[in-house]
């Protein structure tokens, strides 16, 4: 990773970041970065010689505010804008009130103490553990998922670092792929395409969602984060699938998600439908004929059965 440069002003050396370490160091992609610039008139960057976007220390300070005042369920819309001191504000009122997560039965604490102490060899052995014992659907449902939320909590409180969160993501990831193996070569039915839209980096709830659906018998497409609309029609098309499965998270542009996913609803030939789900999924109100927005376990459980039955 590129180091942070410095440069000498009046008051002293002040360090300034590229726009992929301010990326990395906040949890927020370089493309979110520059539409904000565009839409917020923040971040605003200074460029150096070479015409590149440089990052001062109290704007990646900001940024890191802004992402987990966005882990904690606020919108770009209502948190980019504001100043430091208001972030800081946001962030304790909300770390005060109490918060319904799911329920510990202490597994997923002891992951989080093993990541918090960069223990990475005993969080990825005691993820291993339980999904060997809980089975690849529990493991999504009662592990992955509470995991998930006890650590977005975390981390919007400051209790862990971005890297923490990242690490995780990447031991889960393997993990989940590892028990998605086991259905490689599976023909199942209905046929599910799986992908996130333009921008959209996050694809841990993708893996999540392929693994799910394969557990219900479902044959999986996985396309990956950051597809192309056009692309993503075309793969349905090609592949004659049953259903679209785009995962949208809470980082996720509002305006820029209803966009895409009403011109892929418009463009799907019937009788395909379009699946929406992850945090982002929430914030969105699209009207299109065989839309769903299927935002638990169990709504995409009865999706698929019904979807399966009907393809019959």
């Amino acid at each position: 990773m590129p180091a942070p440069s410095s440069h000498a002003t009046d008051s002293g050396p002040a360090t300034t970041y590229s726009i992929r370490v301010a990326s990395r160091l906040s949890g927020i992609s370089a493309d979110t970065l520059r539409m904000w610039e565009r839409r917020y008139d923040f971040p605003k960057p200074v460029r150096n010689p070479n015409g590149n976007r440089v990052y001062s220390s109290e704007d990646v300070d900001r940024l890191v505010l802004i992402a987990r005042a966005m882990q904690a369920g606020y919108r770009p819309g209502e948190v980019v804008s504001k100043q430091r001191v208001e972030l800081e504000t946001l962030l304790a009122q909300n770390a005060a009130a109490p918060t319904v997560l799911a329920q510990d039965d202490g597994n997923v604490a002891a992951v989080l103490d093993a990541i918090a102490r960069d223990d990475l060899r005993r969080a990825k052995r005691t993820l291993g553990a339980l999904a060997a014992s809980h089975g690849a659907r529990a493991f999504v449902t009662d592990v992955v998922g509470p995991l998930l939320e006890h650590t977005g909590q975390a981390w919007a409180s400051g209790r862990i670092e971005v890297r923490h969160e990242h690490m995780l993501s990447e031991i889960l990831a393997n993990q989940i792929r590892a028990l998605l193996a086991a259905y490689e070569d599976h023909a199942g039915s209905p046929v599910v395409l799986l992908a996130t839209l333009p921008q959209e980096l996050h694809r841990l709830g993708l893996d999540m969602t392929a693994l799910f659906l394969s557990t219900l018998g479902t044959d999986i497409r996985l396309l990956g984060p950051n597809t192309p609309a056009d692309q993503i029609v075309s793969a349905a098309k090609a592949l004659k699938v049953d259903a679209v499965a785009l995962s949208v998270s809470v980082h996720a542009d509002t305006l820029a998600a209803k966009g895409y996913l009403s011109w892929i609803a418009s463009e799907l030939p019937a009788p395909i439908e379009l699946w929406v789900g992850g945090k982002g999924a929430r914030n969105l109100s699209i009207d299109a004929p065989r839309l769903l927005t299927p935002i638990s376990w169990q709504a995409l459980e009865e999706a698929t059965r019904r979807l399966r039955s009907r393809t019959r």
